[in-house]
């Protein structure tokens, strides 16, 4: 390995509405991360990951937790300063960096999973590439998509029809 793959960093872009916007900006030594989120994701569905990893948020932030066996999702709120250890197959959304809440009176009026402006920074080991990932889909029925397929190849504005591992 060489000492640029060892250490290095990049910002990914992505289409958020009708411009591309910086999404995520990475710094890494060897399988530490550090995460800035410019915004939650813009895509429509979940995502997996190649590898299991662990995150230590800096900022809470609320993500969008899908269940592919029972078909269902959720929210939550993910704490600051907290460490979670997370599959590769777990899959999520991040929403957005969660609302300062400061009484129960804002609680009340944002509601749990209120967000606001601003980055995400988190700090994340990854493990070692285990399998591929992608994106879970539901079009009626649900299925996984290839990232690269999700991304590049049409997959995000398609059907479930022919597609990865159809989970129905």
């Amino acid at each position: 390995m060489s000492i640029k793959q060892f250490i290095g960093g990049r910002t990914i872009y992505g289409a958020d509405g009708e411009h591309w916007t910086p999404y995520l900006t990475q710094f890494r030594i060897g399988r530490l991360h550090l995460h800035i989120f410019h915004r939650g994701d813009a895509d429509p569905d979940a995502h997996d990951h190649p590898w299991d990893f662990w995150t230590f948020p800096l900022v809470s932030y609320v993500e969008e937790v899908w269940d592919a066996e029972r078909r269902e999702k959720s929210y939550r709120r993910v704490e600051r300063f907290r460490l979670h250890a997370r599959n590769a197959e777990f899959t999520h959304r991040v929403i957005g960096r969660a609302a300062k809440v400061v009484s129960p009176a804002d609680s009340e009026l944002l509601g749990e999973w209120a967000t606001e402006p601003g980055k995400i920074i988190t700090i994340v080991w990854k493990g070692p590439d285990r399998r591929k990932w992608g994106f879970w889909k539901d079009r009626g029925s649900w299925c996984w998509t290839p990232w690269r397929t999700y991304a590049f190849g049409g997959g995000k504005h398609t059907g479930c029809e022919n597609e990865g591992e159809a989970a129905e």
